[in-house]
């Protein structure tokens, strides 16, 4: 296992990370989370016009921050690397295919062995944030 996989025990200080996107559709971000990658997100009152909202799956987590104005993609920022706006490790990437399929959700690419020996798959967010969940033996 690479040396950031590291199991919760071996773990001293961090526990978990966080990313944070700007979004243009809050609530459309919410739905996709939940229904495509089957994130849990509480769902806003939305009579009160919320901003912000986290979508978390185990220690996976997304924070989405309503906003006009994208940030820069990571892939956009240095042209032609394979790059992504967030990754996730997981455990079982066949799992998580399955559940992306079941939902419905539009693979950009993957399953697939890459030469650094990790199996990814590479999905988009309704904002162009390239996500990817690997298996990293």
């Amino acid at each position: 296992m690479l040396p950031y996989c590291n199991t919760m025990e071996q773990r001293s200080q961090y526990l978990d990370t966080a990313v944070v996107f700007i979004v243009t559709d809050l609530k459309r971000s919410v739905h996709w989370y939940r229904d495509r990658l089957g994130f849990e997100v509480p769902e806003p009152d939305w009579t009160t016009n919320p901003g912000f909202c986290i979508a978390q799956q185990e220690g996976a987590a997304v924070m989405l921050r309503l906003g006009e104005n994208l940030a820069a993609f990571n892939r956009d920022l240095v042209p032609g690397l394979d790059l992504w706006d967030a990754y996730f490790w997981v455990r079982d990437i066949e799992a998580v295919h399955r559940n992306l399929q079941k939902r419905g959700t539009d693979i950009h690419d993957g399953p697939c062995l890459k030469p650094h020996g990790c199996t990814e798959i590479r999905v988009l967010d309704p904002d162009g944030y390239m996500l990817g969940f690997g298996y990293c033996p």
